[in-house]
């Protein structure tokens, strides 16, 4: 008898193992300290396990440093390297595609708190001295949004620029700056040393896009399979985030290492918006922002450097797979409407 009962258990052990052994590798490169949310929840409930891949997160201390190895081979996919820089490399040759999204907007604009209430509208930032950090997201959105505004840096206001967004959160609390433009990586740091949040990203430009899944054309044609499987578990993540949000705040907080009440505070924050979707449009607007800023200067379609066709593959994969789910319905549609 104890022989017979351990048939089940052993046939389990052999399918385990079979489906381990036929796990496809897959190198998704991150930021340090970026929200990356829905890859962390995907990988918490085994949504890339269960879409047989093997994944391994690589993390950079820079969006250049990341997609400098996307481009080198050395990872497959860019999660969190935002919109700014891999538009950037793309407009000046590099083979970036843009395949779906992670993050649209939640980036903080910082300052002291007796200067909050200076904060209301793009246009409190005339006679301001600003920090920002160059070719970020949020740079550029905040430029684009001064620009349509009618302000001009070095007339209107003084424009500082940093490296880093740490470097812009160090300049509001030392108060070499007024205002700092921020990124998700800061929101935490700015919370725990007392800084104020008057605005956000979104603010100037309503659920901007912002970290951009990437890959190169060499990826995507060798391995349009595993890409497709990469978004199904990012998509399984962000219908459990709509419905189980909690379990999103326990994915970050063992990440981040950080405690539940901040994790929450981080997780939740309704700034702080995850779409899966490319979100075609918006990306399309950021180019426009960069070229009025003088970032880029290159005449190419934008649309050229965004597929979104496994995008769609894969959500008409997880619709066939659960029909009766209004989830994918909606998506559907917010797909429509996006790209």
């Amino acid at each position: 008898m104890k022989k017979l009962a351990a048939w089940p258990i052993l046939s389990a052990l052999v399918c385990l193992l079979a489906v381990q052994a036929e796990a496809q590798p897959l190198k998704l490169g991150r930021n340090q300290g970026g929200t990356q949310t829905l890859p962390i929840l995907a990988i918490n409930e085994k949504y890339f396990q269960e879409q047989g891949l093997d994944v391994e997160l690589v993390m950079f201390l820079g969006t250049s440093d990341g997609i400098n190895a996307l481009n080198a081979g050395k990872i497959d996919v860019g999660l969190s390297f935002g919109t700014g820089s891999p538009l950037t490399f793309a407009a000046e040759g590099a083979p970036i595609v843009i395949i779906a999204g992670n993050l649209a907007g939640g980036h903080p604009i910082i300052t002291k708190p007796e200067n909050a209430s200076k904060f209301k509208s793009v246009n409190d930032f005339k006679g301001k001295v600003v920090g920002t950090p160059r070719l970020y997201t949020a740079d550029v959105v905040f430029r684009g949004a001064v620009f349509r505004a009618g302000l001009k840096p070095g007339a209107d206001f003084e424009l500082i620029e940093f490296r880093r967004t740490i470097d812009v959160l160090e300049a509001v609390k030392s108060g070499k700056i007024d205002v700092g433009i921020g990124s998700s990586s800061i929101t935490a740091g700015a919370i725990e040393a007392g800084l104020a949040i008057p605005l956000w990203s979104n603010d100037l430009f309503a659920y901007h896009p912002c970290c951009r899944i990437i890959t190169t054309k060499e990826v995507l044609e060798k391995r349009r399979p595993e890409l497709v499987k990469l978004i199904r578990g990012l998509l399984l993540a962000e219908k459990k985030f709509d419905q189980d949000p909690e379990a999103a705040v326990k994915a970050n907080e063992e990440d981040l290492k950080i405690d539940e009440n901040l994790s929450r505070t981080l997780t939740l924050d309704p700034h702080i918006q995850l779409a899966v979707d490319p979100n075609t449009k918006g990306v399309v607007t950021m180019w426009d922002y960069m070229k009025e800023s003088q970032y880029i200067t290159s005449d190419a379609d934008p649309k050229t450097f965004i597929d979104t066709s496994l995008y769609k593959e894969a959500l008409d994969d997880l619709k066939k797979q659960q029909p009766d789910d209004p989830f994918w319905t909606i998506l559907e549609k917010r797909f429509q409407d996006w790209n």
